[in-house]
């Protein structure tokens, strides 16, 4: 069980877009920005200021914080300067009830979350609340309180509008879409409905938005029978859904030969749970890193290599077309699937730059791919491995253990490795 104690905004990592606010104008420096979760629709979580070193790193003072906590007595949220010591609310462990936008609940913390900074203005959720902050003094520009239910933990999108429709705050909520009006905090007019959409499975991530597609994971259970895990994309103006994309193929699609005995019949798991996506914007290309089928250490039911389970996906943004896939795990048994998404690189080769994406999972291993055609650019190899012994189940007699770069950790342990006397 994990208890988070959200102290303050005033953690690093949530109040680095507040501290450069001493001596910047982030409303004149589009740079000084963290448009969306990842900073950007590649992923590389990279800021270009310069302002900001490691030499001048150190120097950094706080500049403002803002109470997260549950609410005051008026049943607002508490502004207040830093003062030593001072705690806010206690956010509820993973998954327990009013956690992570699935359940009913009080307000409470999303200490998860990682705020956006658009044209000056912070977005970010609290428990049933989103909220905008001017992020140079911190100070409340608007509220927006759920009916019910909380946000998703992780935190929220930005939709700049399209002609007469205003900018739109977007985020989860259990299995609705919600679209805020970003500057007044009211619910979004023409958005579904009272500025929510059913999208049917919920999910714990960020939405990711391209042009007027919204695209999300799902957040589906780990036993074997279940909803599905689909990728959805619904439409930032309306609402309505634009496409789904099978996770587990269905009869006739491709992968759907990787599943033997009819094992793909109503199984749950194989979704992107990890939070978040990537595409290459200037190709129209959505990456999808997709998690193991379910369950997490049991295959009997399921065997095969289990497409699209553990692989990187990549579809039209637009309409959700397949375009390739690459699987890091055959037939998963030990819950060794993709958390993040891929970091969109290019790879110079042989004189020519080549468009990439890496791949990491929880095995150490980078899988560095050409992001056009899925093919690994430094070699994967195919090697045997061995099977084990529980009866019934199935294993893959090989796995894919890419050639460049070395592991990032230590992938094996012996005895000798265990014995510390």
């Amino acid at each position: 069980m994990r208890i988070r104690y959200l102290t303050m905004l005033g953690l690093a990592a949530l109040v680095l877009p507040v501290l450069y606010a001493q001596n910047s104008k982030t409303k004149s420096n589009p740079d000084a920005d963290w448009p969306m979760y990842n900073h950007d629709l590649a992923g590389t979580r990279y800021s270009p200021l310069t302002q900001i070193n490691a030499k001048n790193v150190t120097n950094l003072t706080q500049a403002w914080s803002f109470r997260l906590g549950p609410a005051g007595p008026n049943g607002s949220l508490n502004t207040s300067p830093a003062q030593e010591g001072d705690v806010a609310g206690v956010a509820p462990a993973a998954g327990a009830r009013g956690g992570r936008g699935g359940a009913t609940g009080g307000p409470t913390s999303n200490p998860e979350a990682t705020p956006i900074v658009v044209n000056g203005v912070m977005y970010l959720p609290a428990g049933r609340r989103v909220l905008a902050l001017d992020a140079e003094s911190g100070k409340e520009i608007w509220t927006y309180t759920l009916p019910s239910g909380n946000t998703t933990a992780r935190g929220v999108a930005y939709w700049p509008g399209e002609g007469p429709i205003p900018p739109r705050i977007m985020f989860t909520s259990g299995p609705g879409l919600v679209a805020v009006n970003a500057i007044t905090g009211e619910a979004a007019a023409g958005f579904g409905k009272d500025g929510f959409a059913d999208i049917g499975v919920g999910w714990n991530g960020v939405p990711l938005i391209f042009k007027n597609v919204v695209m999300l994971g799902a957040t589906v259970g780990e036993l074997p029978q279940g909803p599905p895990g689909d990728s959805r994309a619904f439409d930032a103006r309306t609402g309505e859904k634009l496409w789904d994309f099978h996770t587990v193929p269905q009869p006739g699609e491709i992968g759907h030969d990787t599943w033997l005995n009819d094992g793909w019949q109503k199984r749950s798991g194989t979704n992107v749970w990890g939070w978040y996506l990537t595409m290459d914007e200037k190709r129209g290309i959505l990456y999808m890193p997709i998690g193991s089928p379910a369950p997490n250490y049991w295959g009997g039911d399921r065997p095969g290599n289990n497409l699209f389970g553990n692989s990187v996906v990549a579809v039209d943004a637009q309409t959700g077309k397949y375009k390739w896939h690459f699987q890091t795990v055959h037939h998963d048994l030990w819950d060794s699937d993709l958390p993040p998404a891929p970091v969109l690189i290019d790879i110079k080769q042989k004189g020519k730059t080549i468009p990439a994406l890496a791949q990491i999972g929880k095995q150490s291993w980078m899988f560095i791919l050409n992001r056009e055609t899925g093919e690994p650019i430094f070699g994967v190899e195919e090697r045997p491995v061995p099977a084990g012994d529980v009866p019934g189940e199935w294993y893959s007699p090989t796995q894919p253990f890419p050639l460049k770069p070395p592991p990032l950790a230590r992938t094996s342990f012996s005895k000798q490795d265990m014995v510390t006397a």
